[in-house]
């Protein structure tokens, strides 16, 4: 705890729990209230039937729903109120430990589908890349927000990079055979998730100088990732 109250000023107990409810009231009513009612349901218990409202769904949730309220939590509420209660000095580790929250709330998800499949080191390797191309992007998200003043931008970038990666994994899964890795989406998805890596590693440095040299060993790994590839 008193590392905590050496971060932010007093009273941040406040705003913790005035954004966590905020948050679950939020996602409650954006997933449960309007996103379900408007998938409905499978037709049948039929294989295409249930695929094709997986898809609906995935869709909906990843590309409708997904860029305008992580937007508006995150890049507009989550970084303006955490840091309004920073103390001097300490602004750079909140904004690290936003994006670090943003990552992590998609973890679930990925251990979820990964339990689906075979649990390997590649498929272990392939959670914690993504969850460092989220906390890098979130970082992105902000400074963008910050330079524009515009939150319409991020979002729309977010529905840019989530239909990408959408269409492409639904391409994905009806290959009979490997996917070629020449192709043109793959490598749109992954020189952005280098971009988003790069520039939020600048404008953090730009910001927070003194801590600026932190980020560069994760920016390396996704540089190193994207090379290798």
């Amino acid at each position: 705890m008193s590392i905590i109250n050496n971060v932010f000023t007093e009273g941040w107990e406040f705003i913790v729990l005035s954004y966590g409810t905020v948050f679950l009231l939020a996602r409650h009513s954006v997933y449960k209230i309007i996103f379900r009612p408007l998938i409905g349901e499978p037709e049948s218990y039929r294989y295409e039937d249930q695929r094709q409202w997986y898809r609906k769904a995935s869709f909906s949730g990843a590309v409708i729903f997904a860029p305008l309220f992580e937007e508006i939590m995150f890049t507009y509420l989550a970084y303006t109120n955490f840091l309004h209660y920073a103390h001097i000095g300490k602004e750079g580790l909140v904004v690290l430990f936003v994006a670090t929250f943003f990552a992590l709330l998609h973890l679930p998800g990925d251990l979820r589908q990964m339990s689906r499949y075979c649990l390997d080191n590649q498929a272990i390797y392939l959670r914690i890349r993504f969850q460092f191309n989220r906390f890098f992007y979130s970082l992105a998200a902000y400074f963008i927000y910050k330079l524009t003043g515009q939150l319409w931008v991020t979002i729309t970038l977010h529905y840019f990079f989530n239909a990408i990666v959408s269409f492409y994994n639904f391409d994905l899964e009806d290959q009979t055979f490997p996917y070629e890795k020449g192709d043109g989406r793959l490598l749109l998805i992954r020189l952005l998730n280098v971009g988003f890596a790069l520039s939020a590693n600048y404008f953090f440095y730009q910001q927070y100088p003194q801590l600026g040299l932190y980020l560069v060993p994760l920016t390396g790994f996704v540089v190193f990732d994207f090379i290798k590839r």
